[in-house]
């Protein structure tokens, strides 16, 4: 499995908001002010899939710019299969109200459009797939009171990589990780009593419970990136690809 690490980021940060290309034809979230990096590595019109952990904007505020490229340059560019896009109960709605008010688009046309060429897959927990090749299971993440998805892919030969998205500590991590043989874990704090995600304490805790898990810390501020750096502990940075 080819991993494109499009960003390592968080909000907060100068890096690239955390997001990821899989195999050229997946992409894990589109946060805002990716999009320019996300073209640098693939041509949009060659993905296949994409899949989004919840609504924050650090996750998928670039997407309206994918969406608005589809529906003016489908047709001209001669592709014919929708993009497939996966997220929670009702993003095809939020996609094209967010379209409308970009854009000053009638809501009809915006909606006829938009459906014309991406199909939007609703998941919930437990959600399984079959993605380009991949099994992929949805994984309902604790992340305060957002709807959030982690997502793993599992290959042909059993080999599976995974996405915790934005996430604190919680049984959807275990049950992800605990089937992972590398996965790509938010590490978003130092400080241990963060609620909403997970500190690095409690990452070195999860490597040690999941030895056969290969773990990436991803969706880190300064803190927790500079410390993961001088601990070496398996640092990531936007740009590389990984061959997993």
């Amino acid at each position: 499995m080819k991993v494109t690490v499009v960003g390592t980021g968080c909000t907060w940060v100068t890096r690239n908001n955390t997001s990821f290309i899989l195999d050229d034809k997946m992409l894990f979230d589109i946060p805002s002010g990716n999009y320019k990096e996300i073209i640098k590595s693939i041509d949009i019109f060659n993905l296949s899939a994409v899949f989004i952990s919840h609504l924050h904007s650090d996750h998928f505020g670039d997407f309206y710019v994918i969406a608005s490229r589809y529906i003016r340059e489908m047709k001209k560019l001669g592709r014919t299969e929708k993009l497939r896009v996966y997220g929670l109960k009702g993003l095809d709605e939020y996609v094209i109200n967010l379209n409308k008010m970009i854009f000053c688009a009638e809501d009809e046309t915006s909606m006829e459009l938009l459906k014309g060429c991406i199909e939007f897959i609703e998941v919930e927990d437990g959600s399984e797939f079959i993605e380009s090749g991949y099994k992929v299971k949805a994984y309902r993440m604790t992340h305060g009171k957002m709807e959030c998805y982690g997502y793993s892919f599992t290959d042909e030969k059993g080999k599976t990589i995974s996405f915790t998205a934005d996430t604190c500590i919680c049984d959807a991590v275990d049950n992800m990780l605990s089937v992972s043989d590398v996965s790509f874990v938010d590490v978003a704090s130092v400080d241990d009593n963060i609620r909403h995600h997970i500190s690095y304490n409690q990452f070195l805790g999860l490597m040690k419970k999941f030895p056969n898990c290969k773990m990436y810390p991803v969706h880190t501020n300064y803190a927790s990136q500079k410390i993961i750096e001088e601990n070496n502990t398996n640092p990531l940075f936007d740009g590389i690809v990984l061959n997993v």
